[in-house]
């Protein structure tokens, strides 16, 4: 049987593989920097990371979304040549976002450092980031190159290798080379991350260059390319900087309001770099399961809206939601009664239990919000998704603020905000995608079966642990709950027929 390499399917199986296996790398990764650098070291390098997430989303995050669009667009409709002029036009104008950007940062830099982050000692690491900043840009815009024209199998390759190098990078520099002031740590960090920023960029680049040469050489220009690309690139790139700068600032006043309660400074970077560093990534790693379909939904979106498919096009997003239930919910649902085990074999250190539960349903509405977010960018309503995660990122912003310097609250502030705005945002996701693609909200099959199917998963690979740790220790009773909690969800979701329902929707 022939394998089409162009389906959804395959693309978001590839990338979902590829996703899965970089976050074990990318989580091994992480507890051994976590084992290196300690809680504190995690939480001054958390301080850093929303510079660089900050200046990539000003730089390139319209522009990602506006070459995966238009890309497939125009393949769509056999424009190749738009598709070669399109790429040049996007390095072009990133390459002089950059400029402006680093010009800036270089200006601005001690402001930077500790007025905005609130620790001089991430300065040397802010100048680090600017050539990182530069080759992730390059290799972004050339991966949602492959994303619009459908081959994803380099994106994929890329990811991985990158993965590995970090590691290696990172790790072996650190090992060699602490102990160091916390300065020169976190700039030892960014060398390795530059390492393998350079190699991704160089990887994607060759290949591209060798797949544009074999694209047809059919098409002609489009006068209106730049004016398509400023319509999708410019509301894109202004809200996400508005929703990645509100992002930032809730992270950056989190060890600031803890002070407030009483906590030293290295206190509250531990608690935390615990929490961030530690907790959170435990619970995030679901996501990778299903982080491949929300890359190749926009470009797949788009070209059926380019060719009116409605209808294919309303099956394509049922059967995403349905897909990101399946995998999702019974792999967040066992990290709450497993996760201060699995925190202690990673980590050396239990995962924050009193925050697993709340925390757990924040990711799950996350994830949902983040798929139902690309839905809408695959469905030309990118305005409408960047404004819903605007106003999710402000409330938030507001909770965190108030609550984390409350002396009663504290940290729980954030679980607040977390639970309360990724709801929000998740609903106003769901009803917009409903509006837009006319498509009816199933919800017992799309959430409602599933979740039930997940908690029970949950509470017997509990039980099992609970009754085999003693007798096999801690690490096998471990496996064997998730085997077990595996085997009940697929029973109970198979006897109630969800996931084998056809997935063509009614219109509303």
């Amino acid at each position: 049987m022939r394998i089409d390499t162009k389906s959804v399917r395959y693309g978001a199986f590839i990338l979902t593989a590829a996703n899965i296996c970089s976050q074990i790398l990318g989580f091994i990764y992480r507890i051994a920097l976590s084992r290196l650098i300690g809680a504190e070291g995690m939480g001054l390098f958390q301080l850093v990371y929303p510079f660089y997430s900050l200046s990539l989303t000003i730089a390139t995050s319209g522009i990602c979304v506006a070459v995966s669009r238009l890309s497939a667009e125009y393949a769509a409709l056999g424009n190749y040549l738009a598709v070669r002029l399109l790429i040049r036009r996007a390095v072009v104008v990133f390459f002089m976002i950059f400029l402006s950007l680093s010009v800036l940062v270089f200006l601005f830099v001690d402001v930077i450092a500790v007025h905005f982050l609130g620790d001089e000692r991430t300065k040397l690491a802010i100048f680090a980031m600017i050539p990182v900043i530069f080759f992730t840009g390059i290799e972004n815009i050339h991966k949602n190159f492959f994303y619009g024209t459908k081959n994803v199998n380099p994106p994929a390759l890329s990811d991985l290798l990158e993965q590995i190098i970090r590691m290696g990078a990172v790790l072996l520099l650190l090992y060699f080379l602490l102990p160091r002031p916390d300065e020169q740590m976190l700039v030892i960090i960014v060398t390795g991350m530059l390492i393998c920023e350079i190699f991704s960029s160089t990887f994607l680049r060759a290949i591209y260059v060798k797949k544009i040469r074999k694209m047809p050489a059919g098409g002609e220009k489009d006068p209106h390319m730049t004016s398509k690309l400023g319509k999708i690139a410019v509301p894109i790139s202004f809200t996400s900087l508005c929703n990645n700068l509100l992002s930032s600032l809730i992270i950056i006043i989190i060890p600031r309001r803890l002070v407030l309660t009483g906590m030293t400074q290295s206190e509250a970077l531990s608690t935390f770099g615990v929490l961030f560093g530690m907790t959170i990534p435990l619970l995030n790693l679901p996501s990778a399961l299903i982080v491949g379909l929300g890359l190749v939904m926009v470009p797949k979106l788009s070209e059926n809206l380019a060719l009116g498919n409605y209808n294919d096009l309303r099956s394509k997003i049922s059967r995403a939601i349905t897909t990101t239930s399946m995998f999702v919910l019974p792999a967040v649902a066992v990290m709450v009664p497993l996760g201060p085990q699995l925190g202690m074999i990673l980590f050396r250190q239990a995962a924050e239990e009193r925050f697993l539960l709340p925390l757990a349903v924040g990711t799950v509405f996350a994830i949902y919000m983040v798929i139902l977010g690309n839905i809408l960018n695959g469905l030309g309503k990118q305005i409408k998704s960047a404004a819903n995660f605007l106003v999710g990122n402000l409330l938030e912003l507001a909770i965190t603020y108030y609550f984390t310097a409350v002396p009663w609250i504290g940290i729980y502030g954030y679980v607040i905000a977390s639970i309360s705005t990724t709801f929000l945002t998740f609903m106003l996701n769901l009803y917009a995608v409903s509006k837009v693609a006319k498509l009816k909200i199933q919800w017992e099959r799309w959430f409602i079966v599933p979740a039930l199917s997940a908690v029970l998963a949950a509470l017997c690979a509990r039980l099992v642990f609970l009754h085999a740790e003693q007798t096999f220790g801690g690490g096998t009773a471990l496996v064997m709950a998730l085997i077990i909690a595996a085997a009940v969800y697929l029973g109970v979701v198979a006897f109630q027929g969800t996931f084998s329902k056809g997935t063509a929707t009614a219109k509303v």
